[in-house]
């Protein structure tokens, strides 16, 4: 049997993605105002690029050990799209735009249990606890070192209203 090695795109488009933004991270200028020690205002893009480069890296060379089986798909078939990480992509941006219509809070909490749920069965008991008390609990932390999160152009709207 012929060992046959396959790329997966979608990994490499993730590990091209966070080298892109590991390297814009680096033009971050450093705030004269922080206070001293490690966490500068570039500090929190340098871990989150950091692991999704390291998680991008471990999905592409994980494929890369395991040779693909191979299995010649008929002349006409068209091939099933189940593509985990497109469909989380997908999701990533929209809640990314929502963020600024619902908020914050009310987005994550959408963000959190539509993508749980895509990528698999999860209990409802554990999900809706998690989903609410993780962006809440966030939310508060934050508002402790008075960063402001916007509540939203939806919410903000139907405050004003009499």
């Amino acid at each position: 049997m012929p060992h046959v090695t396959r790329v997966n795109y979608p990994a490499l488009g993730l590990l091209l993605f966070f080298a892109g933004y590991l390297t814009l991270a680096t033009q971050i200028p450093n705030d004269p105002w922080s206070l001293p020690g490690d966490f500068s205002a570039s500090a929190f893009p340098y871990l989150c690029g950091g692991l999704g480069f390291i998680a991008a890296s471990l999905m592409l060379f994980n494929q890369g050990i395991r040779p693909a089986a191979l299995d010649p798909q008929k002349p006409f078939e068209l091939p099933k799209f189940n593509d985990p990480i497109l469909t989380m992509l997908v999701i990533l941006v929209i809640y990314i735009t929502l963020i600024d219509v619902l908020g914050f809070v009310l987005a994550s909490i959408l963000f959190l249990i539509i993508g749980a749920r895509k990528t698999g069965p999860i209990a409802w008991q554990l999900l809706l606890p998690f989903a609410v008390g993780v962006p809440l609990l966030l939310w508060g932390l934050l508002d402790l070192m008075n960063i402001y999160l916007s509540p939203g152009r939806l919410l903000m709207a139907w405050s004003n209203t009499p």
